[in-house]
């Protein structure tokens, strides 16, 4: 599977999914998130007082699952990398203004200026997608070949 593929099929199923993290003592925790997506990264932006911010400081893993959830999707999709945080003021500005997002972030953070909000990005080393013939396609970063 190509890299566009995975993220038509993400796109096609929501513009929202689930974020897998881990918290201190190992226990998983699971939050919706609403992921853009540039070239082998997913994004998405959080608060610092989030459960999944706190995490991720701590533990990088991420995944995430994208259900079958409306007929035009070609599948169940899943992706899990490691996560970046990007919370400098120069990094809410520029990706604000980039719009790395599928959303109008106003209406959740109100501006970039807000210190609270944080840019969270994964570099994703597996995705897969599982159609209705139940044959796994996956997407792996060329660097995690194994």
């Amino acid at each position: 599977m190509e890299w566009d593929e995975f993220v038509g099929a993400a796109k096609a199923s929501s513009w929202v999914t689930y974020l897998g993290t881990i918290d201190t003592v190992g226990l998983p925790h699971v939050a919706v998130v609403a992921p853009g997506f540039t070239p082998g990264s997913a994004w998405f932006a959080t608060r610092r007082t989030s459960k999944k911010f706190r995490n991720l400081e701590t533990n990088p893993a991420a995944a995430f699952h994208w259900p079958v959830s409306n007929p035009d999707a070609p599948g169940e999709v899943i992706a899990r990398g490691s996560a970046r945080i990007h919370g400098s003021s120069e990094d809410r500005v520029r990706l604000w203004n980039a719009g790395v997002l599928p959303y109008d972030m106003s209406g959740f953070f109100g501006s970039p200026e807000n210190e609270d909000v944080v840019f969270v990005e994964v570099e994703i080393e597996v995705a897969r997608l599982l159609g209705p013939d139940f044959v796994p396609r996956r997407w792996i970063r060329s660097d995690q070949m194994r």
